[in-house]
C-alpha cells in the first residue's frame, strides 16, 4: 500500500544526501511539493499519482535531477528524474571526483604512518600495520559521506574520533606472545567500522512536515539495509579494482624487469598500500554514483550463490555426519565453520536487501530459509565443539571471541529462520524481518567493542 509520508521522507532524505542542496532548500522544495500534491489530488488524482506526478514537475524545475534505479514499485519516481546537462553539476560532479582521487591518495599516505615511528618494514611489524590497517580503509570512507550526506559537522567530528580512540587503543595496549588479543582486534575491528560507516551512509533523518528534525537516518531499518547493499556492491567493485591493480603492479614489474631498473621497492613501499588502501573510498563512489549497473548485476548473483551455498552446507553436515567426526577434536575444522556462516549470514542479508517485498513470497525466500535452517544446524555442531573444547582446556582468547560470536550468529540464525516462517506462512509483512535484523546489528558492534577493547586486559595482552 502507497504510504505517501514515507515516500516523502525518502525523497527528502535522497535531495539532501545529493550534497549540493541545502537542507533548508529542500525544505522549500518540500513544502512546494506538497502543494503540488495537494493540488493534484484535489483535482481527483490519487496520492501515489499525484506523487509521481508532481516529483516529475518538480525535477524538470530544480536541475537537481540524477540518475537512478528502481528499487520497488512504490520507488518508481525515482525513474522520473534524469541527469541534468546543467554546467553548475558537471562542476560539482567533477569536484567530487577530484575529492575521491585525494581521500585514495590519503588511504595510502595513512599506512605510510607507521614508517614515521620507525616501524616501516612490514615484514618485521606486521602485527602494527595489522591492527590499524582498518582506519587506513575506512577512514577516508567515512570523510567522503561526511562530505557527501550534509551531517552536521559536530556529529561527524564526535563519530571520527571513534577512528582515533582505537588508534590510541591498540597502538597503546601492548601484544605479547601469541599476540592472539591483538589478532583478534584486528579481526574485529571491520565490523566496528562498517558499524560507524553506516552512520555517516544513513545521512540525516527528515523529520515529517512540522515535525523538529533530528539526525539519526542511521538508526532506520530501511536505511541500515540500504548499507548492507551498498557494502556488498562496493564489495564487488572493490574485487574488481583490485584485480585490475594486481595487472597494473605485474605489468609495471615486468616493463621495468626488462630494461633492468628494479622497482620491486617503489611497488612494495608504494603502489601496493596506495592501492590496496586507496580501493575502498573509490569503490564507495562507483556504487554511489553508478548504481544503475552494479545494481543490476548484484542481485542476480546473490540468486546464483543462494542455491550453490545451500549445497555446500547440506554437504558439510553429510561429510561429518557421515565421518563420524567429533566437532571438538578439530580447532581449524571451527574456525572454518564460524567463517562459513559469517559468510552465509552476509549473503542472508544480502539477498534481503536486494528483495522487493511487493512481489510477495518467492522460490528464493524458500531457498534463503533453508539456507538459514541448515546454517542453523551447521552453528550448532560448531557451537557443540566449542563447548566441548571449553571443559577440556578452559577459557582463552579465541575460545571466548568465538563462543560469543557462535552465541550472535545462532541466535540471529534462529530469529532470521522465525521471521521467515512468519513472512511464508503467517502472512506477516517482510518488514518485520527487515526491523529485527537491523536492530540486531548492534550486538555485533557491542561484541566487537569487547573483543578490542576488553580482551586484552581480561587475557593479559596475549
Amino acid at each position: 500500500m502507497f504510504d505517501l509520508e514515507s515516500q516523502l521522507r525518502i525523497w527528502k532524505s535522497h535531495m539532501v544526501s545529493l550534497g549540493s542542496i541545502g537542507f533548508e532548500d529542500v525544505q522549500e522544495l518540500e513544502n512546494h511539493l506538497r502543494d503540488t500534491i495537494e493540488d493534484l489530488v484535489a483535482r481527483g488524482l490519487g496520492e501515489e499519482e499525484a506523487f509521481l506526478l508532481a516529483v516529475k514537475r518538480l525535477g524538470d524545475a530544480s536541475s537537481v535531477q540524477e540518475e537512478f534505479r528502481k528499487v520497488s514499485t512504490e520507488d518508481l519516481w525515482l525513474q522520473l528524474l534524469v541527469r541534468s546537462d546543467s554546467p553548475a553539476l558537471r562542476r560539482r560532479d567533477r569536484s567530487e571526483l577530484v575529492f575521491v582521487i585525494g581521500l585514495a591518495l590519503l588511504g595510502g599516505l595513512l599506512a605510510k604512518i607507521p614508517a614515521l615511528f620507525g616501524f616501516g618494514d612490514i615484514d618485521a611489524h606486521g602485527m602494527i600495520y595489522l591492527r590499524n590497517a582498518g582506519i587506513f580503509a575506512c577512514f577516508p570512507v567515512a570523510l567522503y559521506f561526511m562530505r557527501k550526506r550534509s551531517l552536521p559537522m559536530w556529529r561527524s567530528v564526535a563519530a571520527l574520533t571513534v577512528f582515533m580512540a582505537y588508534a590510541t587503543i591498540v597502538n597503546v595496549y601492548p601484544s605479547f606472545e601469541p599476540h592472539h588479543t591483538a589478532m583478534l582486534g584486528a579481526v574485529h575491528a571491520p565490523i566496528l567500522f562498517l558499524y560507524l560507516l553506516m552512520y555517516f551512509y544513513g545521512g540525516p533523518d527528515v523529520a515529517p512536515r512540522g515535525e523538529k528534525k533530528s539526525y539519526n537516518g542511521w538508526r532506520s531499518a530501511n536505511t541500515r539495509l540500504n548499507f548492507i547493499r551498498f557494502a556488498g556492491e562496493s564489495f564487488i567493485y572493490g574485487v574488481l579494482i583490485g584485480l585490475g591493480g594486481i595487472v597494473l603492479i605485474l605489468l609495471t614489474m615486468g616493463t621495468f624487469s626488462l630494461v633492468g631498473i628494479d622497482v620491486e621497492f617503489f611497488v612494495n613501499d608504494w603502489m601496493v598500500p596506495m592501492g590496496l588502501f586507496g580501493i575502498l573510498p573509490v569503490a564507495a563512489y562507483l556504487v554511489d554514483k553508478k548504481k544503475s549497473l552494479i545494481e543490476s548485476i548484484a542481485p542476480v548473483l546473490a540468486k546464483i550463490f543462494t542455491p550453490l551455498f545451500l549445497m555446500v552446507l547440506v554437504s558439510l553436515v553429510v561429510a561429518f555426519m557421515m565421518n563420524s567426526l567429533a566437532p571438538g577434536d578439530n580447532r581449524m575444522m571451527l574456525i572454518w565453520f564460524d567463517l562459513v556462516l559469517a559468510v552465509v549470514l552476509g549473503l542472508a542479508l544480502y539477498v534481503m536487501s536486494s528483495k522487493d517485498p511487493s512481489h510477495g513470497v518467492s522460490l528464493w525466500d524458500h531457498l534463503t530459509l533453508a539456507l538459514i535452517i541448515v546454517a542453523i544446524i551447521v552453528d550448532m555442531i560448531a557451537f557443540t565443539g566449542l563447548l566441548a573444547r571449553f571443559f577440556s582446556g578452559g577459557f582463552t582468547a579465541n575460545k571466548s571471541a568465538a563462543l560469543g560470536e557462535n552465541i550472535l550468529l545462532l541466535g540471529n540464525l534462529v530469529m532470521m529462520a522465525f521471521g521467515y516462517v512468519r513472512y511464508m506462512y503467517c502472512k506477516r509483512s517482510f518488514q518485520d524481518i527487515v526491523v529485527m535484523q537491523m536492530r540486531y546489528l548492534d550486538l555485533y558492534a557491542l561484541w566487537a567493542i569487547v573483543v578490542i577493547v576488553l580482551f586484552p586486559p581480561i587475557f593479559s595482552f596475549r
